[in-house]
């Protein structure tokens, strides 16, 4: 038994001994999409095919201002901690108690399928789930899974020619429901989908439902999908929402081709949307056809806003959404489609990358009308506390021999009440190279370690007026916050200060194939000052050309991808040799109001002896604008 497992076991023995199940506790059904954008559900404004979360949302409360976290993993540990990924101890939840174990000790039965993806506990072992079915990474194979999955402790591989992890989940989360009806015992049913996260795979006939669907591009679906979340008054007509960022294809500059590769993909993800909720649709066909509907909560939500997948300008073409070993994804054009009507994507902490649909479905237990909105700000941590009072459990003070910490958000069930009220707390987000504290809905936030935002929320939830340079003392104090709250959470150089630039989106892409950049010129994602462009690179170590013949530095301009308008291989003879700054001179003139990206070969160039990455419009963005 691992260290982990064997910490877990005894925590468990030792919190308390096995209570019976408390009269009146319902059984919670919480279905977790992956990767799901806040409009991509129809009652959130999507034109995807999805009735049976519809239904639920009709039938039920459906939240408006539900935060998950900017990333997967984050955003599982803080469902299964209550609290944010690195205030809980980070993977090993070491200031944290795992949600499952508290469910148990409340005298209910713990199932799980899907994604686990959140930290050191085992799924596989019978201290966390009493059954357990899916993978342990952040992603698999739709249709031929991995090497991580499992079947309770046992390894997974049965992969039939049919199998398809959606539905797997689905029906294997059915079976361990119907077992635990049997046995007469309040259940925990935790389905952690890995849809619509990329591979984005799908049946071919789903597939073809949506391939006639996206031709008219990113703006004209966003457009469509917030008249449609106006119409329904699910946001104020008066957030406007935010343009798309030079880092997005324009798309009437994109030849035909790629506009096709590019509907496709689109097509692909709404297929595993489409998928997602056909899945949903069996589990709360289940409940209802068991007889336990009054007596089971159904949650869904997603853990983050819409995702810009990986991909490449030479391979998306090649992937087929209904078959295995591929990977399918979508760009972040139709990412901001996902996010419609607000800013950036996953990864962000701007609300693009947060905002995300949830719903809950309670008969019994929600005394509010059908189908009523809940406007009221909550956030994934808010779920834990939810649970264990639903449950009956109380939070334990320490575990697995060290303090927790407190929970960091309040029970939503006063929501679920006419007239109720809860005091809601400040929320934190954090992943990586973004950040942000809400509190009352005004927000700061930071991307790239740029200089903090601040935005209010509640007149402009699309994030287009920073309100930073107006309100410099309210800013200090959220943003003192956060630093306060990331320094005690552990978080390195939470206290150093932000910097004076703003770098564009796809920075951390950039960094990925070249972790020494300092600085480009043009700027990612900028509009340059005129159609004269000279090219610069500053790197953080000295450059060198040699041996690095053959490999090439190259820009060119939509919609031709065939021929770059500018290339240059330089060598040890460059005046650049030894430095730290790369000046590659005057590029052509360029034509005015176009969109230009720049390519690299792997190994173009090397600083400080390591060969630079591959930059490619896919996955590693550099790319900008010329002024009209």
């Amino acid at each position: 038994m691992k260290r982990s497992q064997t910490i877990f076991a005894i925590a468990l023995f030792a919190l308390v001994s096995a209570r019976l199940a408390v009269a009146g506790q319902p059984n919670i059904l919480v279905i977790l999409a992956d990767d799901l954008g806040y409009s991509d559900i129809g009652c959130y404004g999507g034109e995807i095919a999805t009735p049976n979360i519809n239904a639920m949302a009709n039938a039920g409360l459906q939240f408006t201002r539900f935060r998950g976290t900017p990333m997967c993993v984050t955003s599982r540990i803080a469902l299964m901690a209550g609290m944010p990924m690195d205030y809980a101890g980070g993977h090993a939840y070491s200031h944290a108690a795992p949600l499952p174990m508290v469910m148990k000790q409340a005298g209910y039965r713990t199932m799980m399928t899907g994604k686990w993806h959140a930290g050191e506990p085992d799924p596989r072992s019978k201290d966390l789930f009493d059954r357990s079915f899916g993978f342990l990474g952040g992603m698999t194979d739709c249709f031929i899974g991995g090497n991580d999955w499992f079947l309770d402790d046992q390894p997974f591989n049965d992969f039939a020619n049919d199998f398809y992890s959606t539905t797997a989940f689905a029906d294997k989360s059915i079976e361990f429901m119907k077992e635990s009806v049997a046995m007469k015992k309040p259940f925990l049913m935790y389905v952690a989908l890995n849809a619509p996260h990329h591979p984005c795979q799908a049946p071919e006939a789903t597939v073809k439902k949506y391939e006639n669907r996206y031709g008219v591009g990113y703006d004209a679906i966003r457009q469509q999908r917030r008249a449609k979340q106006i119409e329904m008054g699910l946001i104020d007509p008066a957030w406007t929402m935010t343009p798309l960022g030079n880092e997005v294809r324009v798309w009437d500059q994109l030849s035909d081709h790629r506009r096709r590769i590019e509907a496709g993909r689109m097509a692909a993800y709404a297929a595993a949307v489409d998928e997602v909720d056909i899945a949903v649709g069996k589990l709360t066909t289940f409940v209802r056809d068991a007889g336990i509907e009054d007596d089971t909560i159904v949650i869904f939500l997603s853990d983050n806003g819409g995702d810009y997948s990986n991909g490449s300008i030479d391979g998306d073409e090649k992937q087929i959404a209904w078959k295995p070993h591929g990977n399918p994804s979508s760009s972040n054009g139709w990412a901001a489609v996902k996010a419609t009507p607000f800013r950036y994507y996953k990864h962000a902490c701007h609300e693009g990358g947060i905002a995300v649909p949830m719903v809950i479905q309670w008969p019994a237990g929600i005394s509010l009308d059908s189908g009523d909105r809940v406007d009221a700000a909550a956030s994934i941590v808010d779920l834990y506390p939810t649970l264990i009072e639903l449950a009956g459990a109380t939070y334990p003070a320490e575990f697995a021999g060290h303090a927790t910490r407190p929970l960091a958000g309040s029970s939503l069930v006063p929501l679920m009440k006419p007239n109720g009220h809860r005091e809601s707390k400040p929320v934190f987000e954090y992943y990586d190279f973004s950040r942000s504290w809400i509190d009352d809905e005004w927000k700061a936030v930071s991307l790239y370690n740029g200089p903090w935002q601040l935005f209010d929320l509640r007149s402009d939830r699309g994030e287009s007026i920073d309100l930073a340079a107006q309100h410099p003392h309210r800013l200090k104090q959220l943003s003192d916050r956060w630093i306060a709250f990331a320094d005690e959470s552990g978080i390195p150089n939470a206290t150093e200060p932000v910097s004076s630039v703003q770098h564009g989106w796809g920075w951390h892409r950039l960094k990925m194939a070249c972790p020494s950049l300092v600085a480009m010129t043009p700027a990612n994602g900028s509009v340059t000052e005129s159609t004269s462009v000279r090219l610069r690179i500053e790197f953080a170590g000295a450059i060198d050309f040699r041996g690095t013949e053959n490999r090439s530095i190259r820009v060119y301009c939509e919609p031709d991808e065939a021929t770059p308008i500018w290339t240059l291989d330089p060598d040890a003879t460059h005046p650049s040799q030894g430095k730290r700054q790369v000046d590659l001179g005057e590029l052509p003139m360029l034509e005015p109001g176009k969109q230009y990206y720049v390519l690299w070969d792997p190994g173009w160039i090397r600083v400080d002896g390591r060969p630079v990455g591959p930059l490619n419009d896919g996955a590693y963005w550099w790319r900008f604008t010329t002024p009209n």
